[in-house]
């Protein structure tokens, strides 16, 4: 398909009429990289938006008077809302309803739909980009060694040690080819296999943080919620709730 800069100059004509509406009134809402169209009209400038996590940086070196919070699923800023992702459109269209017609009316809607209310954040569902493509060969052996013993009490001198290097060197090498740092790098390994469990099991929270190698369960609750916008507890029960709305809407119907 064609670029976001490509179907911004295609649709170019667009631009005015956005700035005309929202000058008259009109709410306008961006779904997932159609925040582009409104941050092109300049009507995003100084305000927040959000759009998918993965095209945030283009959209931060592009439009960067826009304060962009991709961890955000929906935004609202001076009646233009902005949502992370395509299927966040619902959550969009909820947030309106609840706006213009009331709490109870939202709430009923999002029954009849098979909808849950809109969500906060979106980090929980972006998936991990461990890192980027990068041929540094002994940091890329340092990954995959967090990565098949991240449940164990890892430092960076275990890890530089596991790659023959220092662990000064491991450090500045490993900055430089993953953006993050060793330990960073380990913690986020570490969340996702929690993300796994509480997807797929009922293990208790303080079970789950132990086997990722956490032995702290408030600690771990910290950094869960730090990373992913809500907490274990939440994260399994909206995930749990997805699941159950997946098996029912591919039900059979009974006569």
């Amino acid at each position: 398909g064609l670029s976001f800069n490509e179907k911004l100059i295609e649709n170019s004509a667009l631009l005015p009429w956005l700035q005309k509406q929202h000058a008259n009134g009109a709410y306008l809402a961006g779904v997932c990289m159609g925040a582009a169209y409104l941050a092109e009209a300049g009507l995003l400038d100084g305000r927040q938006a959000t759009t998918h996590w993965a095209i945030a940086n283009q959209f931060r070196e592009r439009w960067a008077n826009v304060d962009w919070r991709p961890d955000l699923f929906v935004t609202e800023d001076a009646r233009l809302l902005c949502s992370g992702g395509l299927t966040a459109a619902a959550d969009v269209s909820l947030y309106l309803v609840e706006k213009l017609c009331g709490h109870e009316v939202a709430v009923q809607t999002a029954k009849a739909l098979l909808l849950t209310m809109p969500r906060t954040h979106q980090l929980g569902y972006a998936v991990l980009p461990f890192s980027p493509a990068h041929t540094d060969e002994r940091v890329q052996a340092a990954e995959r060694f967090i990565q098949t013993h991240f449940r164990e009490a890892l430092t960076s001198d275990a890890i530089a040690s596991h790659v023959a290097m220092s662990s000064r060197t491991l450090i500045r090498r490993f900055k430089a080819a993953t953006g993050r740092l060793p330990g960073a790098y380990l913690q986020a390994v570490r969340i996702e296999a929690a993300k796994a469990m509480l997807e797929s099991n009922d293990a208790p929270i303080q079970t789950i943080a132990s086997s990722v190698g956490y032995d702290d369960v408030a600690h771990f609750r910290e950094l869960f919620k730090r990373s992913n916008g809500m907490t274990p507890a939440e994260y399994r029960a909206h995930f749990a709730e997805l699941r159950v709305r997946q098996v029912e809407q591919a039900a059979p119907v009974k006569r």
